[in-house]
């Protein structure tokens, strides 16, 4: 585990609480979203994505990484806001963001993902906000998760892995190309790949590109209705089978454990 690894976790899980926050204001039931309910899936998605980088040894698998959720709920008249306390300013925040949306947004309610935080050295909290709007009074509600901050090792710099990540952003398998070639197509040394990508990834450069493809696979099992032949194509797998082996026979990832939220919606 280093900066990477951790980088990674808290870009996938924004990405998919921004999407969970999306679903949730666009769904025509969102007005009957209890706290508890946003509170108790918002929790799943969080651990499910520790779960996963835990699978992949990208985390510790011995570390309880969650920590707690609570929910804070602040209540203001449209003529007076005046929040104070530790959420001060994400409340204010969150008004902010929901007066500038108000016009395209559901009035009724509005939800928001707030970027994940480091609040310490040891703990980070993940926040989302819901704005509610009844008469002339604001009810503003936030969900929060708080986790572990794990210290990566120093002995990792951050710059060493930038081109790495920029490889695998346009690498694309094809099956009459090797690995070698593509990276010999770049101009780059296979040599160093192989290296840079074991100290930096800890696993070699084409295993590791399919743990990443793992990590968008979550994200659609988590929040969308794609049956899972369609999730496989979606993200480029050539059949069903191969996506299946991935999750439950190399890396011991059923699918059965990952709950559909978007279905139960």
């Amino acid at each position: 585990m280093n900066t990477y690894h951790l980088d990674l976790l808290q870009k996938h899980l924004k990405k998919a609480l921004e999407r969970y926050c999306q679903l949730c204001d666009f769904s025509p039931d969102r007005q009957y979203y209890s706290n508890e309910t946003i509170l108790s899936q918002t929790k799943e998605i969080v651990q499910q994505y520790i779960r996963l980088f835990q699978t992949l040894n990208f985390l510790d698998r011995q570390t309880e990484y969650y920590h707690h959720g609570f929910i804070f709920t602040y209540q203001e008249t449209v003529e007076e806001i005046t929040a104070s306390g530790e959420y001060k300013e994400i409340i204010k925040l969150l008004l902010e963001a929901y007066q500038h949306m108000a016009e395209s947004a559901f009035k009724d309610r509005f939800f928001l993902p707030i970027h994940v935080q480091q609040i310490n050295s040891e703990e980070i909290q993940i926040i989302i906000g819901i704005v509610t709007k009844e008469q002339r009074r604001y009810t503003i509600s936030v969900v929060a998760h708080q986790t572990v901050y794990p210290s990566p090792p120093t002995s990792i710099r951050n710059d060493r892995y930038h081109y790495l990540v920029e490889l695998l952003e346009t690498y694309e398998p094809e099956e009459n190309e090797s690995l070698e070639s593509f990276v010999n197509s770049k101009g780059l040394s296979y040599v160093k790949i192989r290296k840079d990508s074991k100290a930096i990834f800890g696993s070699p450069f084409y295993h590791h590109y399919l743990k990443t493809k793992m990590i968008t696979v979550l994200e659609d099992l988590l929040l969308s209705t794609l049956s899972y032949k369609e999730i496989a194509y979606k993200n480029g797998f050539t059949g069903y089978y191969r996506l299946y082996r991935l999750f439950h026979k190399i890396y011991d990832f059923p699918f059965h454990l990952v709950p559909r939220i978007s279905l139960k919606n």
